[in-house]
């Protein structure tokens, strides 16, 4: 921003064309230190020019000239770095078909590998999900999806169910109370779909045909990592685990036992209770915070008049609350 005198001289230079420091100072009664100061200021911003055949005159350049002067050199340089960008950009998207479709062969050809990156992950599931032609599986663990991650996966269903894909899902039981879930499923059913629920589901896993099985590796809590199998044996292995566990599910949308003050969060942490697991692993398997783990334990052991953990889960089983 210019300061007052730089606007003073700059007001008197276009009033007087051919003006020399001297005469701006005599005129606006400024010393020469502070006609140098609003000089080399005007001259920064292009807004004076030397006088043509004079050795010191001066003369004002209007501000929409000295402004193209100015950013003349940084539009050019603008314009060149988005031509480049540009043209790396075509060229690097040229190549990924070629990327996707030789990670495919090399997935093809390898009977366990793991994928590191959750956007490869991301891609597999969409490359095979669409090729996919009899059945699809899937064991999720954990509380369920936002309802944006629902709206995608609802129309993607009742896309694969139209043509006569088989599609079950095992839940935890805990989301039958999880809203946007809830939602989706009696969606899905209503076109074909199948779904069950357990107390646990120890793995998130998902089964195309009998071609690939994608199955989270789980070394921590955060471990976003996927071993893809496509090796036929161990596939055969993880569909018959599914198998079992859908003989073992009760529908999803079943109704809740009657009388029941339980929602289907605690009678999940009462089953763990049952199956002398701690708090740390209920609260992991559920995909819940060990503090909220406790808190369900310690209402439900006082409405059950429970004097133990062990004690609590026999005594709701007894009253068919689980």
């Amino acid at each position: 921003m210019l300061d007052a005198t730089s606007l003073e001289v700059y007001r008197y230079a276009v009033g007087h064309p051919g003006w020399t420091r001297s005469e701006a100072s005599d005129a606006l009664g400024l010393t020469l230190r502070r006609i140098d100061q609003a000089i080399a200021a005007l001259s920064d911003r292009r807004l004076l020019s030397p006088q043509a055949g004079s050795a010191a005159g001066l003369v004002a350049v209007s501000p929409d000239v000295a402004l193209a002067d100015l950013v003349d050199a940084d539009e050019r340089a603008m314009q060149e770095l988005k031509s480049r960008i540009s043209g790396q950009r075509r060229e690097l998207s040229s190549l990924l078909p070629t990327f996707l479709e030789a990670r495919k062969n090399v997935l093809a050809s390898t009977s366990v590998e793991t994928l590191e990156d959750p956007h490869l992950i991301h891609r597999v599931l969409i490359d095979y999900g669409r090729d996919v032609t009899e059945k699809v599986y899937i064991a999720q663990p954990g509380q369920g999806s936002t309802a944006d991650v629902h709206e995608e996966s609802v129309r993607k269903d009742l896309e694969l169910l139209e043509n006569g894909v088989r599609r079950r899902t095992l839940y935890d039981t805990s989301t039958r109370d999880h809203v946007p879930t809830r939602k989706a499923v009696e969606a899905i059913a209503a076109g074909g779909g199948e779904f069950g629920v357990l107390p646990f589901i120890p793995l998130r896993m998902l089964i195309f045909d009998d071609k690939l099985a994608l199955v989270a590796r789980q070394l921590t809590r955060d471990d976003k990592a996927a071993l893809v199998i496509r090796d036929h044996s161990l596939i055969n292995i993880f569909t018959q685990l599914f198998d079992i566990a859908w003989e073992l599910s009760e529908s999803f949308l079943a109704p809740d036992q009657v009388g029941s003050p339980l929602s289907s969060l605690q009678r999940s942490i009462i089953q763990g209770l049952a199956n002398g697991l701690s708090d740390e692993s209920i609260a992991r398997r559920l995909d819940i915070n060990v503090r909220t783990c406790r808190r369900h334990i310690a209402w439900m052991l006082e409405t059950l008049r429970a004097e133990s953990r062990f004690q609590a889960a026999l005594k709701a089983r007894e009253a068919g609350w689980v």
